[in-house]
């Protein structure tokens, strides 16, 4: 669910925001980013990969909480807190930018102990699904799993 990107001459964090379909708040979020002062020419980011295909931007409006927009948006919101870098603790605020799977996406993250026969049958697919929608899947602890649902883009 995630790429590297090396960091370019004039890159800022809504360029390659921009270039890589996804949000300003989502890259410092996922990197831990302060300011653009934070991007060296020749590091290395993580940007999150073919965003636009399983998840969409939600702008925090006054009086949302994760919990809140978890249960609007029917996602767990420990996997709300994970897909954008939160801890249980961090506060939101309003006009921040925070990823949300799309409309018939289904997301797991990977618990320690979890198998990929668990995995299946908590999605309630098969394993060419699974291997087809996620390029790699080692099992690993926190690891993002998903499944598109038929019908749904």
């Amino acid at each position: 669910m995630y790429k590297i990107y090396q960091v370019e001459y004039g890159d800022t964090i809504d360029i390659i925001a921009s270039k890589t379909g996804t949000t300003r708040d989502n890259i410092k979020n996922i990197n831990g980013f302060n300011s653009d002062g934070d991007l060296v020419v020749g590091s290395l980011i993580i940007v999150p990969k073919n965003e636009n295909q399983v998840f969409q931007t939600y702008k925090v409006k006054r009086g949302d909480s994760i919990y809140s927009i978890a249960r609007a948006y029917n996602v767990d919101p420990s996997t709300l807190l994970l897909l954008n870098g939160l801890n249980k603790d961090d506060m939101i605020y309003p006009e921040q930018e925070i990823t949300i799977p799309k409309n018939g996406v289904v997301v797991y993250v990977t618990r320690q102990g979890d198998t990929i026969n668990g995995i299946i049958n908590n999605l309630g697919i098969d394993a060419n699904t699974l291997n087809k929608e996620n390029q790699r899947l080692f099992v690993l602890e926190d690891q993002l799993v998903v499944h598109k649902k038929e019908g749904n883009n």
